[in-house]
């Protein structure tokens, strides 16, 4: 009897000193050691926790590719603080990614709001404007075309919301982003180009645009 409880002891979180350190607690502590066992520590620690961050992702976010971007984002803000040793209960780990994970997902929803409202305004100024017209009056898909947006590398995109949203013309846009006006109107073509393949991929088939 004396041995069985003994052993209940042991095995009890609530007994302490007594207590053997959760598998979680030691990666968190030797990765702040920044030992030569770090790296693998770290590998670890991702192994564990990627699947249960990725179906939280889903969970919440309810989409694949942002709950796999919801992954990298946490455990790179998890990592960054172990190193840091500023996961003040290395034994409540899991709390601590829960926490980050509910941050993380927060902030994602609060762009996606801004996106929604601010920026709405903007796309559809965008779908009402050639060679979009003809879309428009079918009710286009702003939603989709936030997406395609997201396709177009930094540069187009800027070229793009200068030209219908803020109705810039090409010099004025070649002066803000230190362009000629001739790479500007050749970026502009290029990147409606891609957006009406993007849209027609993604989409049911639409009236023809104007020429």
């Amino acid at each position: 009897m004396h041995e069985a409880s003994a052993a209940a002891q042991a095995r009890s979180p609530c007994y302490g000193p007594a207590s053997m350190e959760s598998p979680d607690a030691e990666l968190i502590r030797t990765i702040a050691a920044a030992g030569p066992d770090g790296p693998p520590a770290e590998a670890e620690l991702c192994r564990r926790f990627a699947p249960r961050i990725y179906l939280y992702g889903r969970r919440h976010l309810r989409d694949d590719q942002r709950a796999r971007d919801l992954v990298q984002a946490v455990l790179l803000a998890v990592l960054q603080a172990a190193r840091a040793g500023r996961v003040a209960e290395p034994e409540h780990a899991d709390r601590f990614i829960l926490g980050t994970c509910r941050h993380v997902a927060a902030r994602v929803r609060a762009t996606d709001a801004r996106t929604t409202g601010a920026e709405g305004e903007a796309l559809d100024a965008i779908a009402s404007t050639a060679p979009w017209t003809a879309w428009s009056e079918a009710r286009a898909d702003v939603g989709a075309l936030v997406r395609c947006l997201g396709t177009l590398d930094e540069r187009s995109r800027q070229v793009v919301m200068l030209t219908f949203q803020d109705e810039c013309q090409a010099d004025e846009i070649a002066a803000r982003l230190a362009m000629t006006t001739g790479n500007v109107r050749v970026t502009r073509h290029r990147a409606v180009a891609a957006l009406r393949r993007c849209l027609d991929a993604r989409s049911a088939p639409r009236p023809e645009a104007p020429q």
